[in-house]
């Protein structure tokens, strides 16, 4: 199975971009004959932990979601893409899983922390989903710090997680450095996800968001570890790009 790990750079206040973006690289995953392309946290309406951009956050029923989910059936792709969803009276960081045309699922970030927390409801359900067999999980940024999620889905049979992240970094934007923060993001991601995978003897992948928006930075970085907890594949650096990889 081949699998297309999308390293991507959202923005704010412009869901048509993100949208123009995604559906490059959709038609980029399905040129390289990936069967799963997997997207970052909050791709398509951009990451925001303020209130202010509350406006953002979409429905699922949303014609931009809709188009994605469209996609799916159009360059027969499991497409796994994230959004600030809006919900009656709650907005939850989701990533969904188009297939076939149609929504097979949403996950909903458990972890909401800092800002977050103050804005998304945090989420507590694990769904599992299957292609052809191959069973996944999905966990988002924060998630990394609860070992107990992943334990959850080997549990459950899953043959990989998909950690989709956009872990904004800290300080004086003037201060601020790409290459450290990958460096950052990366290390974290081998001394947790690594773990995870060789204690819970599944794969995990990682796909997180890159670069600049209106007011944050992100490191980048897309990964995959091994059931032993070996690193198999990564980005070459912390700037937009797709990784292909086969499990």
């Amino acid at each position: 199975m081949k699998i297309a790990l999308i390293q991507m750079s959202s923005q704010k206040n412009d869901t048509e971009s993100n949208l123009a973006v995604m559906t490059d690289f959709i038609k980029q995953a399905a040129d390289q004959q990936a069967d799963i392309v997997v997207f970052p946290e909050m791709n398509l309406t951009g990451y925001f932990a303020s209130e202010k951009y509350l406006s953002s956050a979409l429905a699922v029923e949303d014609n931009r979601v809709q188009e994605i989910i469209v996609l799916s059936k159009t360059y027969n792709l499991t497409i796994v893409f994230g959004i600030a969803e809006k919900k009656v009276n709650k907005i939850y960081i989701s990533q969904l899983v188009a297939q076939d045309g149609e929504l097979k699922g949403i996950y909903h970030k458990h972890n909401t922390i800092d800002e977050e927390s103050k804005i998304f409801t945090p989420g507590n359900d694990t769904p599992t989903f299957n292609l052809g067999g191959f069973k996944f999980g999905i966990t988002v940024c924060a998630d990394i710090d609860l070992p107990e999620l992943f334990e959850k889905y080997a549990q459950a049979d899953c043959q990989l997680v998909f950690e989709c992240a956009s872990p904004d970094l800290y300080g004086e934007r003037k201060n601020r450095d790409w290459e450290k923060g990958y460096a950052w993001w990366r290390k974290n991601c081998f001394e947790k996800i690594g773990q995870y995978a060789l204690n819970n003897k599944m794969m995990i992948a990682v796909s997180t968001q890159s670069g600049q928006n209106i007011d944050d930075d992100f490191p980048g970085g897309a990964y995959l570890f091994s059931a032993s907890g070996e690193l198999l594949a990564e980005t070459k650096d912390y700037k937009q790009e797709i990784l292909i990889v086969r499990v």
